[in-house]
């Protein structure tokens, strides 16, 4: 990944420089919370979950994959104290699918009991853990467990649909991509539908890196919101990754042959390669 990014033109020793300063900032805030410190104040907990995340990608940019799954799982904790639906991508990029469950469990039923109250903030970010139920494959055995988990798939799916339009995350994809993705993941489904309907999600991503890749001075030193690794796009990949092996179908290689977005594949089949050995 390291001659990857020297190609990109980023300074990887400012990489290390900022992955150790987020580490930090991550670790002081989150020593604080546990310490009974700043206990009512939510934002502590999210500046440490967004250090703890950006520092995970910096990892990976140094060929430091088992240190980004580490400090992944930081930022889930994190994002799971908040009672962030998000935590359940956060939880899957770092190889712990048990939790990630959970999570994914936990935010769906607690929509389903809120009669109406659940927080507007959180609403959107359910699309999250729609995806991760339907790439783990809950739902193929039919335990009653399964059967409960399938019917508030179904119902946060048919509430969401009224959002279709509305931007997800730092890259704004519309969280019609995140239902239409997840909801094709039927366990007879042809691999390549599920593949189609990531299409967006790479799209955006390469146009994303090419936008940020023009703003020389910002890029080099990655002084942007946007990562060249993009936890929201590296997650997704990751997550339906999962039902594609399943399948027999290898997403690295699919990543690969799109060609046109050479440098944006590059990166993106390198990250999840390294993720998953």
């Amino acid at each position: 990944m390291k001659e990857i990014a020297q190609e990109l033109g980023i300074d990887t020793e400012l990489v290390i420089r900022d992955l150790e300063f987020h580490r930090g900032v991550g670790a002081g805030y989150l020593s604080q919370i546990e310490q009974g410190v700043n206990l009512g104040r939510w934002e502590v907990v999210a500046f440490a979950a967004t250090a703890f995340r950006r520092a995970a990608s910096h990892a990976l940019i140094l060929d430091q994959a088992e240190l980004a799954t580490a400090l992944f799982a930081d930022s889930a904790k994190c994002y799971d104290r908040l009672h962030r639906p998000y935590s359940a991508m956060m939880w899957s990029v770092a190889r712990n699918q048990q939790r990630a469950s959970a999570s994914s469990d936990r935010s769906l039923l607690e929509f389903a009991t809120s009669e109406g109250r659940y927080p507007s903030e959180r609403f959107g970010e359910l699309a999250y853990p729609l995806l991760f139920e339907r790439a783990a494959g809950f739902g193929r055995e039919h335990t009653r467990e399964n059967q409960g988990r399938d019917g508030r798939f179904r119902r946060v799916v048919d509430e969401l649909t009224a959002l279709s339009t509305t931007p997800l995350g730092i890259m704004g994809i519309p969280i019609a991509s995140y239902l239409n993705l997840a909801t094709s993941m039927e366990e007879e489904a042809d691999p390549h539908d599920v593949q189609y309907y990531l299409l967006p999600f790479l799209n955006a991503y390469a146009l994303a890196l090419d936008t940020a890749r023009s703003k020389k001075f910002h890029w080099r030193r990655l002084l942007m919101p946007f990562h060249p690794i993009e936890p929201d796009i590296l997650s997704v990949l990751f997550t339906s990754s999962l039902w594609l092996k399943r399948h027999g179908v290898d997403l690295t290689g699919f990543i690969r042959e799109r060609t046109e977005y050479r440098l944006a594949s590059k990166l993106l089949s390198e990250a999840l390669e390294r993720m998953q050995a």
